[in-house]
């Protein structure tokens, strides 16, 4: 709650900033197109400050993510090549040096080191989240459920979607109206490689209409695979570790059969 409420201090403090340097380049007689320029990559660092710690932003925000942080990257990069290059402030750099004069020659790094790389490094975190869903935990983010299901309700033809937000076991298995128990993944040993580990998975889906299960682990090779999902009713998937119940997490999901040409779905008869 502190970094978040820290993290708005220090947008509000950019914006006056901000603000007060476009006045400063207006006043100087800078031209029209670098000061436009500057504002929308000060607008772009905003929004990717307040989104780092802010939900809903962050949800709106979305993949416009990925366009402000490369446009950031873009103009503040090119103004610092320009006045390399110069050896001088241009008006393309757009950053109003007349009011920083008094930093000397350390107004330029000490400008991108404290208002550009935050925004930046939040707006690059903020597209690490949209790659990789669940690889970085922001500021304020409620709790998730350790093992998700969705969607609750599934009809033949659906994909059940299992999230998993923190560590968990490495084997899936399901509880079944038709078939009882099936286990869908079981426990890689220590020397598999890495893909091959389910406890290492965040997201695992399985397409209702051929998503297949084992009877027993033990002797697969003589208990063929069956359908997942054959009868209607209530399917409780369990994530575990190497069988062991008391580390399991569950969830489940309600299987109503298949969908008619309207989109609504048509109940299964019950197997007896």
């Amino acid at each position: 709650m502190a970094f978040a409420s820290g993290t708005i201090v220090y947008a509000v403090l950019r914006t006056i900033l901000a603000v007060a340097i476009g006045l400063a380049a207006v006043l100087g007689g800078r031209r029209a197109w670098p000061l436009v320029g500057q504002a929308v990559s000060d607008v772009a660092c905003l929004a990717c400050t307040i989104a780092y710690v802010d939900a809903d932003l962050r949800s709106s925000l979305g993949w416009l993510a990925v366009p402000f942080v490369l446009y950031v990257i873009g103009w503040e990069g090119r103004g610092a090549l320009r006045v390399a290059a110069s050896g001088s402030d241009s008006a393309a750099d757009g950053v109003g040096a007349e009011l920083l004069e008094w930093l000397g020659g350390l107004w330029r790094p000490l400008y991108r080191i404290l208002l550009v790389l935050p925004p930046v490094g939040a707006g690059m975190f903020l597209v690490l989240g949209l790659l990789y869903p669940g690889g970085w935990v922001f500021p304020g983010t409620p709790a998730a459920a350790p093992l998700r299901c969705l969607p609750e309700t599934v009809a033949r033809g659906d994909t059940v979607m299992l999230r998993m937000s923190s560590s968990h076991g490495g084997e899936l298995g399901v509880f079944t109206p038709a078939h009882g128990f099936l286990y869908i993944v079981d426990f890689a040993p220590q020397t598999a490689p890495p893909s091959a580990h389910f406890e290492y998975r965040q997201r695992f889906t399985l397409p209702s209409a051929t998503a297949t299960g084992r009877v027993m682990q033990a002797a697969p090779a003589g208990y063929p695979e069956v359908p997942v999902f054959t009868d209607t009713g209530t399917y409780q998937f369990r994530v575990s570790d190497a069988a062991e119940l008391s580390a399991s997490l569950m969830c489940r999901v309600h299987y109503v059969g298949e969908r008619d040409v309207k989109g609504d779905a048509h109940v299964l008869p019950h197997d007896h």
